[in-house]
């Protein structure tokens, strides 16, 4: 009897999984507070506002940049992130990013950021995964996977 339930059971799933309507039917996108504070963030990196984007970060905010089995900080602290970001703008004053696939897993968001500039007349862009821890309403670390 048992048996007969579990087969009718994935009967009914596998014939859900393979309906028409089941490709056309995407997940909602991701929302919620720490996705409005990863969005607010992103916002004022496109305006170049590093002042602003400092509404976003802990004081202690730590940026990782991850490799292999290597897991290296970049800053570690909100000034020290408001200067690398000031010095970023000057040295690339076109680029812009966005976020693609965001998903939230509790306090973390992830997402693809493809950031896109202009380089000796170039267009030029690339994409990495990135991982925000959200604590009380602001970015308290962030990880950079390497850039495809």
């Amino acid at each position: 009897m048992m048996r007969r339930i579990a087969t009718l059971v994935l009967s009914v799933f596998f014939l859900a999984a393979c309906s028409p309507d089941a490709e056309r039917t995407a997940p909602p996108p991701a929302a919620g507070d720490n996705v409005n504070v990863v969005n607010g963030l992103m916002e004022a990196f496109n305006d170049h506002d590093a002042d602003r984007m400092r509404d976003y970060w802990h004081q202690d905010v730590t940026w990782i940049e991850l490799s292999g089995q290597q897991a290296s900080p970049v800053t570690t602290s909100a000034t020290q992130l408001h200067d690398e970001l000031v010095a970023y703008f000057e040295t690339y004053p076109s680029v812009s990013s966005s976020l693609e696939n965001i998903a939230v897993n509790g306090n973390f968001v992830t997402a693809v950021e493809r950031p896109v500039w202009e380089e000796a007349g170039e267009r030029k862009s690339q994409a990495s995964v990135v991982v925000y821890e959200i604590i009380d309403g602001k970015v308290k670390r962030f990880w950079y996977y390497p850039p495809q």
